[in-house]
């Protein structure tokens, strides 16, 4: 089922995966839009998926900022029996987690969510089931987000791709046959369905063929370990509370207003769901690797020239997406019970929103940068004043301005944070990083790209077909990477495609 795989094999190979799950993914979305369009039941189910993994994600937060980092380090100065034991140890203590959060949202649903929530008890009364449905979520998501982080740590790249999609597959499957009869809680069906499954064959592949025991043990809990936990889940609270800030402000607003949000997210993520996220997790525990020996340099060269070809992939699909969002969410939502009415929210979302996906790759290979370092506690304070600032520039914007206000409250403290703040993060935390370099790079690209969005949007911005779309984008990234041969905007983009071409003709020859 899975096979180790080495760095640059495991990017491939996480990175088609990738591919191929996030697009099940995106279906799922589109289905969604298809039959429910924006509705109090559209908005009830983003809401309440996204609460469940929010409340996973607080728990699971802890995985990658300090237990896989120190299970790693186990590994290689004790040995592996110890580090299953230290691993097991968190796992037992997020089974209990789960189980106390399914039975605290089972037996008290109604009432939590409205008291959290801007939703009537009412609508909340008439959508129990999918209240109940849900309930279990989070305790089979912590357990799967765990199992599969500690896989990928032993160098099962793929192991996150295909437990998601199984669990993607399964809900997709059980929304087209049952949708009729349950509505949106097919989806919450098919998701416990995949995820247990899920769950049960990733235990069995580890017991069966990476000789995992069960014996748990907590001797390696030290009290360095203990006090990096609670600085990091601190950390993750403030992001916990600016997430679920967003949800409630949002959810406050007239009925599909959250909907639209989150389909325009769907298209938003794209560039990071399928390719930022699946790269910086191989490069993630690369960067751990490096960090064990103090290869500061090699951590430098890397996270710059990741990001590099990142940005330089990224801001193109950002300026074509601002071009032609009124045509991408047609193409994507508009049948079915979608509405134009759900399209111009979709699309204005959209349309500004999309220039969040370079701040959000760069702050993903961040947070790597930190976890690796163990600057996680460090860089706790800065985390807090971020996640501070940005909830209340966005109440304030909300409030006042509606969603106007919102977008441009989070388009304006996201590029204040990355290309100000952080200076002084990696000055104080990581000075041998070259951050300036990422700002550079971000300012070079996205002048490099001005004038390909005047000559595309004077010239062809009213264009609506799809096979005209596919033509401009690809006709658009093959000018850019053309003129970046002889210019060299983004090095590292010129100097890895060169190397792929080299390879290329190498094998061809022979």
């Amino acid at each position: 089922m899975l096979k180790r795989e080495s760095y640059k094999r495991g990017i491939v190979l996480s990175t088609v995966w990738n591919l191929v799950v996030k697009a099940v993914l995106v279906l799922n979305t589109i289905i969604i839009a298809y039959y429910f369009g924006t509705s109090v039941d559209t908005d009830l189910y983003f809401y309440i998926f996204s609460t469940v993994t929010l409340l996973a994600g607080l728990v699971n937060g802890m995985d990658l900022a300090v237990i896989l980092p120190e299970g790693m380090h186990l590994k290689v100065d004790k040995d592996f029996s110890q580090a299953v034991s230290f691993y097991n140890f968190f796992g037992l203590c997020y089974l209990l987690a789960g189980i106390g959060l399914f039975l605290v949202l089972f037996f008290f649903a109604v009432p939590i969510y409205s008291s959290i929530s801007s939703f009537r008890v009412s609508d909340l009364e008439q959508h129990r089931s999918m209240l109940l449905f849900s309930s279990i979520l989070p305790l089979l998501m912590i357990l799967s987000n765990y199992i599969t982080a500690v896989l990928t740590t032993l160098k099962y790249f793929t192991a996150p791709l295909i437990a998601n999609g199984v669990v993607y597959v399964s809900a997709l499957v059980s929304l087209v046959i049952f949708h009729d009869q349950f509505g949106v809680n097919a989806l919450f069906a098919g998701m416990v369905a995949g995820y247990v499954l899920n769950i049960l064959m990733l235990l069995l592949f580890m017991f069966f063929r990476l000789n995992w025991h069960a014996g748990f043990s907590s001797i390696h809990v030290t009290r360095r370990v203990k006090k990096n936990l609670a600085s990091v889940q601190l950390g993750n609270l403030a992001t916990f509370s600016f997430n679920y800030g967003i949800i409630v402000m949002l959810s406050s607003l007239p009925a599909g207003i959250y909907s639209a949000y989150n389909y325009s997210m769907q298209a938003l993520n794209i560039p990071n769901n399928f390719i930022v996220s699946q790269v910086a997790a191989v490069v993630g525990i690369k960067f751990n690797e490096l960090a064990a020996k103090n290869l500061r340099a090699e951590m430098n060269k890397i996270f710059l020239q990741s990001i590099d070809i990142l940005l330089f992939l990224i801001v193109p699909f950002c300026i074509l997406t601002y071009v032609y969002a009124e045509p991408i969410v047609k193409l994507l939502y508009v049948r079915g019970g979608f509405t134009s009415d759900s399209a111009e929210k979709v699309t204005y979302f959209l349309r500004y929103l999309i220039f969040l996906s370079p701040c959000l790759a760069i702050n993903t290979f961040i947070s790597r940068m930190m976890t690796a370092g163990k600057k996680v506690s460090q860089a706790f304070f800065f985390q807090i004043g971020f996640n501070i600032t940005i909830l209340l520039l966005l109440i304030l914007g909300t409030v006042f301005w509606k969603v106007p206000g919102f977008i441009g409250a989070m388009l304006a403290t996201y590029y204040f944070y990355i290309l100000f703040i952080c200076i002084y993060v990696f000055k104080w935390l990581m000075p041998f990083v070259n951050y300036k370099q990422v700002i550079r790079s971000m300012l070079l690209i996205f002048l490099y790209n001005l004038p390909f969005l005047w000559i595309i949007d004077h010239f062809y911005g009213q264009v609506q077909e799809l096979y005209w779309l596919a033509i401009i984008t690809l006709v658009y990234y093959s000018v850019i990477l053309l003129v970046n041969h002889y210019i060299k905007i983004s090095q590292s983009t010129e100097s890895y495609i060169s190397h792929a071409i080299k390879t290329v003709r190498l094998k061809m020859n022979i």
